[in-house]
């Protein structure tokens, strides 16, 4: 909702209010230049095109921005894994608080959630999650990057270092509101003798248009408002704004987190310090985008290089397609002063003889369209540009460029995309680190009487446990070890490398040769029972005897190379 310019009548704002409309209008302002260029990059991905009489004047789109996003989502779209270590060393707790957080994992859906962020980021060029407690539970979010505003000085590294973060765009009815518990009386009792008046209800209108224009883009997408039933049967609609703010605490003589949540930009419902209402002092907001920089917050994303070629390439397809539609057309020009001649339009049809008043040459003329034959060519020559600009090349798309190319092509052009996407990947590992951070902290202020873990025994079955807070909360603390499954995975392949060559050295010692073993298999997805069936037939293979005449330095050195190899092939997989 915009900053009001005019106060509702006989309303008087508080000093703080007055702060926080300062702080919400610069916000917004700051972010708005932004908002055209997202809207323009969300409709290329959906295939949607604005129409109009000169340049774009057919509802054609070729989805460069769809496959670019695309590719580049399925190159980064495994979520990090994040393991915990107790910092006093008891394996114990560390073990159960793995499963607690393992067990929310799997609740709030954080893989779904960790593929809308990525998108959001390569679409917007930044994205938000947020933390809550419902029902002293903890929930996680991503929001829709117009309904988050911050500071315009806020570091982009460092979402802690804004002076204020807003949450706005949150509406609800009126009746909903009234029956919130948390909200103060005073500030329900304004509210609802505003909203009955007929500035009030004034006020309710322009509100029901801001929520109107949050939908434009599903409206773009070909749903109609009328389709929502969400402020349906007369219902009153608020608009409410959780603002995050540092206050001046006369008695601490220190600035205080607060958050304030007011309704239409001027009736204050809630006041409370944010440590009191979620647990910690921190922002509950993690804020990615790969495209840093050191002083613009708002980052530009891979959406941003698409979206100009995309559109060109729109409006010269466009052409394209109306120029083969009117050759298709095969209209004539007719020479308007020869007299008594009426020209006629017959249906077109194999064999059909038309008849034309004396020479035909002489009376009519076909009108000239020229071909676009290097259209193609040129649209060939923008994608080409876009992919050179996202590293999405065509190889990544499982396209060639070229029809006859190398292996070693292949395995040059791949890893060059690669080594980019990773650097990509680095950005949105740190916002997990943080995301885990702060669940932590959320969690150990919010622990809950007990709850039920399942774990997975040796046979492969489930069994419940019931673990209470005292189960896994330390004094020392933990801390969140978190790594891409990529960089996980690459990790075990150069492993195994090193295993592969020591082996050999050693070829005699068993021990050794089990310690290798157990990490080759740490790498594959075996069930418990799975892998206690290998184990078996191991141990049943080393009680063979040996066959007469083959030393056992030979069969230890045949079997290093041979999982050398398979290491070699498993590398060539990961990459």
């Amino acid at each position: 909702m915009p900053y009001l310019e005019t106060q509702p009548t006989g309303i008087t704002l508080s000093p703080l209010m007055e702060k926080l409309q300062r702080e919400k209008k610069i916000a917004r302002k700051f972010q708005e230049r932004k908002h055209q260029d997202w809207n323009d990059n969300y409709e290329l991905y959906r295939n949607k095109v604005r129409t109009n009489r000169l340049t774009q004047r057919q509802a054609v789109n070729l989805p460069l921005m769809k496959e670019t996003v695309k590719t580049l989502l399925s190159k980064i779209d495994d979520p990090p894994i994040v393991e915990w270590q107790e910092l006093s060393g008891d394996e114990q707790k560390e073990i159960i608080f793995q499963e607690v957080w393992n067990s929310d994992y799997e609740a709030l859906n954080f893989e779904a959630l960790d593929v809308q962020d990525k998108k959001t980021v390569l679409l917007y060029g930044r994205s938000f999650k947020k933390l809550n407690i419902v029902d002293n539970q903890i929930s996680v979010n991503a929001l829709d990057s117009f309904d988050c505003v911050v500071d315009p000085f806020t570091d982009p590294l460092n979402i802690e270092s804004a002076r204020f973060i807003l949450h706005q765009n949150i509406f609800h009815s009126l009746r909903d509101i009234l029956a919130n518990k948390r909200y103060t009386e005073k500030g329900k009792e304004k509210l609802k003798i505003y909203k009955m008046s007929d500035e009030g209800i004034v006020q309710s209108s322009k509100n029901q248009e801001e929520w109107k224009k949050k939908l434009e883009r599903l409206e773009a997408m070909g749903v109609m408002q009328d389709e929502f039933p969400l402020f349906a049967g007369g219902d009153v609609i608020v608009n409410l704004t959780e603002h995050y703010t540092n206050v001046w605490n006369a008695k601490t003589q220190k600035f205080e987190r607060k958050v304030i949540v007011y309704a239409d930009d001027t009736f204050e419902l809630l006041n409370e310090s944010l440590e009191e209402l979620i647990g910690m002092s921190d922002y509950p907001f993690i804020t990615w985008g790969e495209d840093i920089e050191t002083t613009d917050f708002w980052l530009d994303s891979a959406g941003d290089l698409v979206r100009t070629p995309n559109k060109v390439l729109n409006v010269w397809f466009s052409q394209l397609v109306e120029n083969r539609t009117l050759r298709n057309f095969q209209m004539h020009w007719y020479d308007a002063t020869v007299q008594g001649y009426q020209p006629q339009t017959y249906e077109p049809g194999p064999g059909r003889m038309l008849p034309a008043p004396g020479d035909p040459n002489k009376t009519i003329l076909p009108v000239n369209i020229q071909g676009l034959d290097e259209t193609l060519t040129a649209i060939d020559f923008l994608i080409r540009m876009v992919e050179r600009g996202t590293s999405a090349t065509s190889i990544e798309k499982g396209v060639s460029e070229k029809k006859q190319i190398t292996l070693g092509e292949v395995q040059l052009l791949v890893g060059k995309a690669m080594e980019r996407t990773i650097a990509m990947a680095k950005f949105y590992r740190r916002s997990w680190e943080e995301l885990a951070w702060k669940w932590y902290k959320m969690k150990n202020a919010n622990p809950g009487k007990k709850f039920t873990l399942y774990k997975t025994s040796a046979s492969g079955k489930l069994y419940p446990k019931v673990v209470y807070s005292s189960d896994w909360k330390s004094q020392a603390g933990y801390k969140p070890i978190v790594s891409s499954s990529s960089e996980h995975e690459e990790e075990q392949t150069k492993g195994i490398q090193k295993w592969m060559f020591v082996l050999p050295q050693f070829p005699n010692n068993q021990a050794l040769r089990k310690i290798a073993q157990k990490r080759m298999l740490e790498i594959l997805d075996l069930t418990p029972a799975e892998l206690r069936e290998v184990e078996e037939g191991e141990k049943q293979a080393q009680e063979l005897p040996i066959m007469p005449g083959t030393p056992n330095v030979a069969q230890e050195a045949q079997l290093a190379q041979r999982v050398q190899q398979n290491a070699q092939e498993l590398q060539q997989l990961a990459t």
